[in-house]
């Protein structure tokens, strides 16, 4: 018996030191995002921007970076951070918001200045982004910033004048997190240079609703806005109420704002209703013949399909 108690008491240890081990090992975003901060704080201390455009080490008592910088407190997935932007230069044009597409140019580093990524052409495919799918650091950080003056050269190529230029600092909550990518270590902090030429207000999916448009919650963020539920954010969707019918076609009125089309008057255009006339049947379920498409469906006979009659 005494043998038997003992070895309990022994496996209850293993398993509470296994435990605790575990929970050593278990990502802890909030006290990273603390870790990050000092780290860039340190950073921005001991640092500054050369006549040239680059940040080296600050050795005879050059302006720190830390004195140059603006800091924006921003509050991601419940975590508070802190990132940091220089401006050098505010641009001239639009501002993007976070939900928008934009041509730049950008220099990627880590904290010790190794170059990770870059691209310095605005002729490259990998000038163009849509800010919903990068992340979050750019997404907060470029907002800052204004496009430029597009000027065509005498060769025919292109670039930008005035352009909205800094550098942006990101904690590795709001860049690549605790996995890290293929060139970036888990938990790294980063940097860019960044120049922004061109902003184009977005619309992803192409259905006449711009990205910030499909905001529904108004956070800011589409990327958690799904009307349907079917795991394809609205903004990526061209059917956000998973009625059976695109948003371009509940267009009604074909003013090309399918905002404004809103059938039984319940507040809810009809591209995110997935009941558009109000008689308590689902519009996917009035495709009498079940072909797919409701719009051809008219048991009444009256010219309007059985979605949108209240009275079919």
């Amino acid at each position: 018996m005494k043998l038997k108690f003992l070895l309990i008491f022994i496996l209850t240890i293993v398993a509470y030191s296994c435990s605790d081990d575990d929970d050593k090992d278990k990502h802890d975003p909030i006290a990273q995002a603390l870790i990050d901060d000092d780290l860039l704080v340190d950073f921005l201390q001991t640092h500054y921007l050369t006549p040239e455009n680059e940040i080296d080490t600050i050795l005879n008592n050059e302006i720190p970076l830390y004195s140059q910088v603006d800091i924006e407190n921003i509050t991601h997935n419940e975590i508070n951070y802190k990132q940091y932007y220089y401006t050098n230069f505010v641009g001239v044009g639009k501002n993007p918001s976070r939900n928008d597409s934009i041509q730049m140019k950008y220099r990627g580093f880590t904290l010790d200045s190794i170059k990770f990524d870059e691209n310095l052409s605005y002729t490259s495919s990998r000038s163009w982004f849509h800010l919903p799918q990068l992340i979050e650091g750019w997404r907060y950080g470029l907002p800052h910033f204004q496009e430029g003056e597009k000027v065509i050269f005498p060769d025919e190529s292109f670039g930008y004048e005035n352009a909205g230029n800094g550098i942006l600092f990101i904690p590795s909550g709001l860049a690549y997190g605790e996995f890290g990518s293929s060139s970036i270590g888990e938990n790294e902090v980063i940097y860019f240079f960044i120049e922004l030429g061109a902003v184009v207000i977005a619309d992803f999916d192409g259905d006449n609703v711009v990205n910030n448009d499909e905001d529904i919650d108004g956070d800011g963020d589409v990327n958690n806005d799904d009307t349907d539920e079917d795991g394809v954010p609205d903004y990526a969707d061209i059917d956000d109420d998973g009625d059976g019918i695109s948003t371009l076609v509940e267009d009604l009125d074909e003013d090309e704002n399918p905002k404004n089309d809103d059938t039984d008057n319940d507040g809810t255009p009809n591209y995110l209703d997935d009941d558009d006339d109000g008689d308590g049947k689902l519009t996917k379920d009035e495709d009498v013949n079940r072909d797919g498409d409701p719009t051809n469906d008219d048991s009444d006979g009256d010219g309007i399909p059985d979605y949108l009659d209240s009275d079919s």
